[in-house]
């Protein structure tokens, strides 16, 4: 695949996200100098005085045998979420050249003549980009405002020990600070951070599945283009047939080799789907079994379908191109092959082959990005929940 291409790029909304998270390059060529790594640090930095407040307060209740079950699972659930985040950004970061280079590559498929597909590819996937935005910043909110509805109940049930701490009601999450907080502007502050950390978590991993489903959409969509081409050899003369299915071999190594590429730049990243993912489901679903106050069983509840529709997301993608990779074998063996020469029916022998190995997304060599993968994530899912009921008091 050629490493140079129209300035152009696709993914018009993602990369804009990209860029208000200070993630995205000014220049495609960029240098990585100082001032890169200072913007790439920002964001990750500014998320460490709510990170380290949680942690402390996870470690804290780990210490005193954990008085409070359900506070130390809402501990690991903020912390798996960052945690998970800032990964994913680290995996991004070091793959962004291969990424910004995959954009511009898409172009390339152009001399195939599948443009205006390509194009309303894009436009869908760009649409599910912003209504998945939509739905991750509205539930967000509602997320860190229903504590808000149970502060009075917070109150009743108040320990003595954080009276003394002062640690107060109607925060996203239980911190820990070594100083008191329950008072005014102090609360406050802690409170709006706590807003712009659940923000920003929620943004850079939907803007980043997002991208991974696009590209996911264009595979697809090439596929579906080679097995159009492959329909069309039935309408072309015996003459023109050997010159004709080279254009197809040609097209079918490219689209091979653009979804490797992908694979490659998205290979540790995908790792996060299929391991931490599994954890994060479990104690969300522990958590709102768990909670007395019914605001908290909502907000809790709209988190777990949010991980379930990222996670399915991908996966179906995922599935959709290993399904478009096997039906080029079958879409080839049904044209009357035995009516040529030998060469032709070699080079139509070799694309049946190398169609029968589909084309997947490995995950670091932990798994393949499919809808089995989401069975089994929420398959592992279940154990560690039923793990976790065994602590229940």
């Amino acid at each position: 695949m050629p490493k140079k291409g129209n300035n152009n790029l696709f993914f018009s909304f993602n990369i804009w996200v990209l860029k208000m998270c200070l993630l995205w390059p000014e220049e495609l060529n960029y240098t990585y100098d100082k001032k890169r790594l200072m913007k790439d640090s920002i964001m990750i930095l500014s998320l460490m005085p709510c990170a380290v407040p949680i942690l402390a307060d996870f470690v804290m209740q780990l210490c005193e045998g954990v008085p409070d079950l359900t506070a130390a699972v809402e501990n690991m659930i903020a912390l798996n979420c960052i945690i998970g985040m800032i990964y994913m950004v680290i995996c991004f970061i070091n793959n962004r050249r291969s990424i910004v280079r995959l954009m511009v590559a898409i172009h390339y498929f152009e001399k195939y003549g599948n443009s205006f597909k390509t194009k309303k590819v894009d436009d869908r996937a760009n649409l599910f980009s912003k209504i998945f935005m939509f739905y991750g910043i509205l539930g967000n909110f509602m997320y860190m405002l229903m504590p808000q509805l149970s502060v009075n109940k917070c109150y009743n049930n108040r320990t003595s020990k954080m009276t003394e701490d002062g640690v107060p009601c109607g925060l996203v999450v239980r911190s820990l600070f070594p100083f008191k907080f329950d008072y005014t502007p102090v609360f406050e502050i802690v409170f709006i951070h706590q807003i712009y950390t659940c923000t920003i978590v929620s943004i850079v991993v939907l803007v980043l599945t997002m991208l991974l489903c696009g590209f996911l959409m264009h595979i697809v969509n090439q596929l579906k283009n080679v097995r159009h081409f492959i329909v069309q050899l039935q309408k072309v003369s015996t003459e023109k047939f050997a010159q004709y299915l080279i254009v197809v071999i040609r097209y079918h190594i490219d689209v091979i080799e653009y979804s490797q590429d992908i694979a490659k730049a998205f290979s540790t990243m995908l790792l996060f789907y299929i391991t931490l993912t599994s954890l994060v489901l479990s104690v969300l679903c522990f958590e709102v079994i768990m909670v007395d106050a019914f605001e908290d069983s909502v907000r809790f509840t709209l988190h777990l379908l949010g991980w379930l529709v990222i996670l399915f997301s991908v996966c179906y993608n995922g599935q959709l191109v290993i399904d478009e990779s096997i039906a080029v074998a079958d879409d080839i063996y049904s044209l009357d092959w035995f009516n040529f020469s030998v060469d032709t029916q070699r080079r139509i022998q070799t694309i049946i082959m190398r169609s029968q190995k589909p084309l997947v997304l490995d995950a670091a060599s932990m798994g393949v990005i499919s809808l089995p993968a989401f069975l089994k994530v929420l398959s592992s899912a279940y154990s560690f929940f039923t793990l976790l009921l065994k602590f229940k008091p």
